[in-house]
């Protein structure tokens, strides 16, 4: 890749390290404060974690033979001045493979997962949780020579009946018929190609997927339902020199369209092989007519913006960077799309981690700050009280001591009154949690399970399939009703704190039911979508069924999961506020209590006792300014609005 996205790899590092820096400061902050808790410690190390383990991922996505490979070697790898990953003509690239860095194993390797797992019901996500089910090869990153050979592995395919490769779902039209028996086709032996290995980009967190065109895009749903919605760009490729065919209209309108309803999304179409418009008999001036009506075609067809259409020759690139050839390089227009992928790569990426990491933060710091905020106000009434105490008026003093004593009896008497509410809170969010317990989710799909296997007909598959989209909405909706009434709760016991005690409170983090339920909503979307295309896929019930079950039902299931922990830290969190502050409260009250107890015995510590609070009162302000300075330093993060506006260089004029 050129330096330009080396330079904004480093500034991204570098904005993220910053991040973790305030973090830190913060967490420094709250202990100095004795406003720390192991509880809130855990919650800013887990976001100061979420901060390192971030990958950036890219994914090429496009029919076979519209050089997706070449590509990812002219952009990523040519400073091994030859190809690393297998880009011959034909099919290379026969199953959906991602580069990166492994950081957790720290070593290189290839891993290969047998196309034969297609016939179990165990997803693609759990088994990256099985390595002994993977066939691993040694990567030997100091030669290039070893590295691409052994990379050609993923290349390999085998010779089956028609009939077994329908089996492990592919397309008979997809395949290549074998010439010595016409009854059997090749297949690519490996469902999935996992590489980590060292190289400087991805040891610093970027991800590389390449898939394989239509075939695998159909007959691997997880590809479509779950690893390309988390991408932060896709690359579109087309062939300049076929324009956009009708399999290339099918993956585009079934699997990338969509998701480009996503702001947070960087889409671009790559018309690739443009060096095959240019012609030594025409002028440069005409050959660049040619490409921009391509381009506004294809931007026609594909129904987006000219400046998402890059059209570049990804093999002259690669051959003019291995040549260090600045004319062919030019030409190739590579650097046009380098750009746009160094920029909007790094901004959805940015936004995501500001919408998340950060926006969590800030809410934490306003929190804890409104707790300083409310000790300050008790300790400038303590310092009037001891300012009053002029003269011989040991009776005033008394006279405080009883109502501070008064204070306590009430703020403890509150206090009890508060627990009922307390309680209630607690044993509705015991409610909330039931309502998408794991035995809920289990029996509805055990019901599930049972009746698609009886099932005689397609139409009682999509009839089954239905009823279980159907009864797993009617939990997220019975969520949705109990979590209104939660947040209520939580909002009547906010109210009541701030009424009985006389505090200024921030509002209640609500629990976010109707987010939730849009995820969901999307997620079923997606699958019924997915699984129609099963059903045209596959011709086989069972295989549809464990399909369905494999992708599907346990992407609905690893949601609810993630629901209930995104629940239970809720419930845990949303009355820290409310106990911290009765704890800062309590403590200053009695803290009190004793300094007028001290006073009515001997006057003579008087003046320092105020000049005690005094600086106390100093030492509180320049706190809570220490406070909004960390919430300034994470507001100072928020990334700039995207601008991926493509200046073109027309090369009559290079």
């Amino acid at each position: 890749m050129s330096q330009e996205f080396s330079e904004h790899i480093d500034s991204y590092d570098a904005w993220k390290s910053d991040i973790g820096k305030t973090l830190s400061r913060f967490r420094l902050w709250l202990r100095r404060n004795k406003l720390f808790s192991e509880d809130l410690d855990s919650r800013l190390f887990k976001l100061q974690e979420s901060l390192k383990s971030e990958y950036l991922t890219l994914a090429f996505v496009g029919e076979f033979s519209r050089g997706k490979t070449e590509l990812i070697n002219s952009l990523f790898f040519a400073e091994y001045g030859q190809r690393i990953l297998p880009s011959d003509a034909g099919r290379t690239t026969m199953c959906p493979t991602e580069l990166f860095f492994d950081r957790k194993e720290n070593r290189s390797y290839l891993r290969l997962l047998p196309i034969e797992t297609r016939l179990e019901t165990t997803s693609l996500t759990e088994y990256r949780e099985m390595p002994s089910q993977w066939t691993e090869i040694p990567l030997m990153t100091n030669s290039a020579q070893e590295m691409s050979a052994a990379l050609h592995t993923i290349t390999q395919t085998k010779l089956v009946s028609i009939e077994q490769a329908i089996t492990l779902g592919f397309n008979e039209a997809h395949l290549e018929r074998s010439e010595s028996d016409k009854n059997k086709v090749l297949i690519p032996a490996w469902r999935h190609a996992r590489v980590s290995f060292p190289h400087e980009l991805l040891k610093r967190g970027l991800c590389i997927l390449d898939t394989p065109g239509l075939n695998a895009l159909g007959s691997e749903p997880e590809l479509t339902l779950k690893l390309l919605p988390q991408v932060q760009a896709i690359v579109f490729l087309l062939g300049a020199d076929t324009g956009v065919t009708a399999s290339d209209m099918a993956i585009w309108d079934q699997y990338i369209k969509s998701l480009d309803k996503d702001n947070k999304l960087a889409l671009f179409a790559v018309l690739n092989k443009v060096d095959t418009l240019w012609d030594e008999l025409s002028s440069r001036k005409k050959v660049d007519k040619a490409i921009k009506r391509m381009v506004n075609t294809t931007a026609r067809q594909l129904e987006i913006e000219t400046s998402q259409v890059i059209p570049i020759s990804a093999q002259k690139a690669l051959v003019a960077k291995v040549r260090q050839d600045k004319s062919l390089l030019i030409r190739s227009q590579i650097s046009e799309l380098e750009h746009l992928l160094s920029s909007s790569l790094l901004e959805n990426k940015e936004a995501v981690i500001w919408d998340s990491v950060v926006g969590e933060a800030k809410s934490l710091v306003k929190d804890a700050q409104q707790l300083l905020k409310s000790k300050s106000e008790k300790v400038f009434q303590q310092h009037d009280e001891l300012v009053s105490l002029t003269g011989d008026n040991k009776q005033r003093i008394i006279q405080l001591i009883a109502e501070n004593k008064k204070d306590l009896q009430t703020f403890e008497y509150r206090l009890m009154a508060i627990k009922p509410s307390q309680r209630l809170l607690e044993r509705q969010t015991q409610i909330l949690l039931s309502t998408i317990g794991s035995k809920v989710l289990s029996k509805e799909v055990e019901i599930t399970l049972n009746e698609l296997v009886a099932s005689k007909t397609t139409i009682g598959l999509f009839r089954n399939m239905k009823q279980f989209f159907t009864a797993v909405n009617t939990i997220m909706r019975e969520l949705t009703r109990e979590a209104e009434l939660t947040n209520k709760m939580a909002i009547s016991l906010y109210e009541k704190f701030s009424n009985d005690f006389g505090m200024n409170l921030l509002e209640p983090k609500l629990f976010p039911a109707k987010r939730l339920s849009h995820e969901l909503e999307e997620i079923i979307h997606h699958s019924k979508r997915l699984n129609n295309n099963l059903f045209t896929t596959f011709s086989e019930q069972s295989l549809a069924i464990k399909r369905f079950f494999s992708v599907t039902v346990t992407e609905v299931m690893n949601f609810f999961k993630s629901t209930r922990q995104e629940m239970v830290n809720w419930t845990q969190n949303v009355i820290y506020p409310l106990t911290q502050q009765l704890k800062l409260q309590q403590k200053l009250i009695s803290d009190h209590q004793h300094e007028l107890a001290e006073l009515n015995k001997s006057r003579s510590n008087l003046d320092g006792k105020i000049h005690g609070l005094k600086q106390m009162i100093k030492e509180i302000e320049l706190e809570i300014q220490n406070s909004e300075d960390i919430l300034s330093s994470l507001e100072d993060k928020k990334p700039s609005p995207p601008d991926t506006k493509v200046v073109r260089i027309s090369s009559a004029n290079r």
